[in-house]
């Protein structure tokens, strides 16, 4: 047995994600992720993300055609950055990919798509929650975003005590600027995004579905309703709601309560779990801008957080993996 030789000290980071979209919050989350590391003064890329899948015998076919008629039919389009981020695509091929590197995979990533040493994966949500499956593999790190690996365990691999939490709100987008008082509001908006398998407990009349919409469509809506319904559990859709004067509302899943989302007091500043909460959200609506302001600079000491266990992780003597089949 003989621990994970190889890693540099000088760290690289190459980040596996989808073309940048504002409303797509693990994708944001991602590229933001490679900026604040280029920022911090180390060298981090961007890797477009491609689907991956389980291959067996039974399915290897039905794999191999549907992989041609999406290669047929597909128009490339190109790769997408947020031109406020400091970030770029990594351009050398694949196969030259150093030791040195580690590589952050979302946690829907089936497998080790770019054959990395050092493989980090970040918990954007529950493991298996989108595909119901996982295939992970040994001597890898995990970080959680918010609350996710509750219970969850991997042999041969690690899940970090430190928290990886990155945000970036679009406050030149959701405040008060144009909002209608409260006495002016009315009607209903909605979103369903992870929480589509939930039943519609409010009146559709008339209620605006802002699912797939831009963020200028979303906050022209939140500042002229009176209250926002998210049948998403987490989503910072909630809060830009409150941030825009409107109501917010989360409709939990079944059989789940505020305290198991792990959620702090903080995070729950001018949302309601539930519509009987609605007044004690309006109490601590006032305090929400602060406190996303002061998370969204706390970005960078997460990010710094995550290089030194990272660093210990992979580099250290007494932290890595045990990798078998070496002297």
């Amino acid at each position: 047995m003989c621990r994970n030789k190889g890693f540099s000290s000088v760290k690289k980071y190459l980040i596996f994600a989808s073309s940048y979209d504002e409303n797509v919050g693990g994708t944001i989350v991602l590229h933001k992720l490679c900026s604040l590391l280029n920022e911090l003064g180390y060298e981090a890329y961007l890797h477009p993300s491609f689907p991956t899948y389980e291959v067996n015998k039974n399915n290897y076919v039905g794999f191999i055609g549907g992989v041609v008629k999406r290669f047929l039919r597909h128009n490339p389009v190109p790769f997408k950055t947020n031109p406020a981020f400091k970030t770029s695509i990594y351009k050398a091929k694949i196969n030259e990919l150093s030791s040195d590197f580690v590589v952050v995979y979302p946690e829907v990533t089936f497998g080790n798509p770019l054959n990395a040493q050092n493989v980090v994966r970040w918990l954007l949500h529950y493991p298996g929650f989108i595909t119901n499956k996982i295939y992970y593999g040994k001597g890898e790190l995990y970080f959680d975003f918010n609350s996710f690996p509750k219970n969850f365990y991997f042999k041969g691999s690690e899940v970090s005590k430190k928290p990886l939490l990155i945000t970036s709100f679009p406050f030149e987008t959701y405040n008060l600027d144009g909002a209608l008082a409260f006495h002016d509001r009315e009607g209903t908006a909605y979103c369903l995004r992870k929480g589509k398998h939930q039943k519609i407990i409010h009146n559709l009349s008339g209620s605006i579905l802002i699912d797939g919409k831009s963020h200028q469509e979303v906050a022209s809506i939140f500042k002229r309703v009176k209250t926002f319904i998210s049948y998403d559990n987490q989503t910072a859709y909630s809060g830009f709601a409150a941030l825009c004067g409107a109501d917010s509302v989360v409709i939990l899943d079944k059989g789940i309560t505020k305290e198991q989302l792990g959620l702090a007091v903080e995070n729950c500043y001018g949302v309601a779990y539930g519509f009987e909460e609605v007044e004690l959200a309006r109490k601590s609506k006032g305090k929400l801008l602060e406190y996303l302001v002061k998370r969204e600079a706390a970005s960078k000491v997460q990010v710094q957080n995550f290089v030194d266990e990272v660093e210990r992780y992979f580099g250290s003597p007494r932290g890595g993996p045990d990798i078998p089949g070496c002297n």
